[in-house]
C-alpha cells in the first residue's frame, strides 16, 4: 500500500461519471437519429411503391373470372360472375312463380 493517497480520486470520479453520461447521451441521439431516418425513409416507399405483384394477381383473377372456358383438367365450365349472379337471380325468381301457379292450382 502507499504510504501517501496522491491520486485525485474525485477528479477521477467526475470524469468517469461525465463519460459515462456523454456515451450514453450519444447512444440515445444516434438512435432518435436512426429511428426519424427509418420512418422518412418508410414513408417514401409507402408514397411510391406500386404493389406490382399483387397488381399483377388481382388483374389475372378479374380476368379470369369475367371470361367464359372449360377447365381441361376437370372438365368444369367457368362463366363470367355477373352471367352467373343474373342465372342465379332468374333461377331463384323462377320457383317462386311455380309455387304460385301449383298454389292457384290447388285451391280450383
Amino acid at each position: 500500500m502507499a504510504q501517501y493517497d496522491d491520486l485525485p480520486i474525485q477528479r477521477i470520479i467526475v470524469v468517469g461519471l461525465l463519460s459515462v453520461a456523454i456515451t450514453i447521451i450519444t447512444v440515445l441521439g444516434v438512435q432518435v437519429l436512426y429511428f426519424g431516418l427509418v420512418g422518412m425513409v418508410d414513408a417514401n416507399k409507402l408514397a411510391t411503391s406500386t404493389y406490382r405483384e399483387s397488381i399483377e394477381v388481382l388483374s389475372s383473377q378479374s380476368k379470369q373470372i369475367s371470361l367464359f372456358g372449360v377447365d381441361e383438367s376437370n372438365g368444369r365450365m367457368t362463366i363470367p360472375v355477373d352471367d352467373a349472379m343474373k342465372k342465379m337471380i332468374s333461377g331463384a325468381a323462377k320457383p317462386e312463380s311455380n309455387d304460385k301457379k301449383s298454389n292457384s292450382k290447388e285451391e280450383a
